[in-house]
C-alpha cells in the first residue's frame, strides 16, 4: 500500500546517506511506496540521477559532505521541498549515514579519521536534527517524525572500532534528549536493523584482520547470516512508514 494514502497527504522524507548501501535502499524503497524524497550525499550513482530527473517535484540529490559543517542544508532548502505541507502531512528526517572508519586500536588511529568520524556521525545528526526542527517550527506545522538508524555498538565494547562505538552512542543519547525535549512537536524514533551487507561490512572484514570479533564477522558472513540492503529496507519501511491514513486513524 502506497505510503500516500490519498491525495490529500503526503509524506516527504529527507535521507542522509542515500547514495549506497541501506540509504540507497530505503530512498529507492520510500520513493517507491509515493513518498517525495530528498537524499544527502556527497555524489550519486547515474540510476538515482537519471530518477530524479524523471521526477523533478518529488525527488531531490543534494551533493553534501556530512564532515563539512558548511555543506549542510539550510532550513530554507529543507522547507523548501516539503512545501506546503500541512497538519495531515508528514516530513521525515531518516539518518542513516554513518562511517565505521577510523578501524584500529586506540593509540594506533590518525587524527584526521578520528575528526571526520566525529564530524559523519555524531556532529552532522544534531546540526541536521536542529535545522530540520527549525525549518517546520510553524504553526500550522506538519507531523514531524525523525528515525535514526542505531547500532549495537553504542551499547558494547569493540576495542577496534572505538570512535564508532562512542560516536553512535552520543549520537542515540542526542536523540533521546530530542524525543524528550520536543514530543509534542516531533516524534523520534531509535532503529537498530542488525547486520547488513554492504560497504561497512566488507570494510570491517577487509581492514579489521586481527582485531577482537573479527572472526565472528567473517563467520557470519560465510554463513550467510547477514541481510542485503534491501530485504532490510523493505522491513523498515513497512514497519515505520505506515499508511498515511492508517497513521490517522490509529
Amino acid at each position: 500500500m502506497s505510503a500516500i494514502a490519498d491525495g490529500s497527504r503526503m509524506r516527504s522524507v529527507f535521507v542522509t546517506g542515500a547514495s549506497r548501501g541501506l540509504g540507497a535502499a530505503l530512498f529507492h524503497a520510500l520513493q517507491s511506496d509515493g513518498a517525495r524524497v530528498f537524499g544527502l550525499a556527497r555524489t550519486f550513482p547515474s540510476e538515482q540521477q537519471a530518477l530524479a530527473a524523471r521526477h523533478p517535484a518529488s525527488v531531490r540529490l543534494r551533493s553534501t559532505d556530512l564532515a563539512e559543517a558548511v555543506s549542510l542544508p539550510t532550513e530554507a532548502e529543507l522547507a523548501a521541498f516539503a512545501g506546503g505541507a500541512g497538519p495531515r502531512d508528514e516530513v521525515v528526517l531518516l539518518h542513516n549515514a554513518a562511517t565505521v572508519e577510523p578501524i584500529g586500536l586506540v593509540g594506533e588511529l590518525s587524527p584526521e579519521d578520528v575528526f571526520a568520524a566525529v564530524q559523519i556521525n555524531l556532529v552532522a545528526p544534531i546540526l541536521l536534527t536542529n535545522v530540520f526542527l527549525a525549518a517546520f517550527a510553524r504553526d500550522p506545522a506538519p507531523r514531524l517524525r525523525i528515525v535514526y538508524v542505531a547500532s549495537s555498538a553504542a551499547h558494547r565494547s569493540y576495542p577496534g572500532w572505538a570512535t564508532y562505538c562512542a560516536t553512535k552512542a552520543g549520537a542515540e543519547a542526542f536523540m533521546r534528549c530530542v524525543s524528550e525535549a520536543a514530543s509534542r512537536t516531533c516524534t523520534v524514533e531509535i532503529v537498530d536493523p542488525g547486520a547488513i551487507e554492504t560497504q561497512m561490512q566488507r570494510t570491517l572484514r577487509e581492514r579489521g584482520t586481527g582485531l577482537p570479533g573479527h572472526a565472528r564477522l567473517v563467520e557470519r558472513h560465510r554463513t550467510g547470516d547477514i541481510a542485503d540492503p534491501e530485504t532490510v529496507a523493505k522491513r523498515l519501511v513497512d514497519l515505520h512508514f505506515p499508511p498515511l491514513v492508517a497513521m490517522a486513524s490509529s
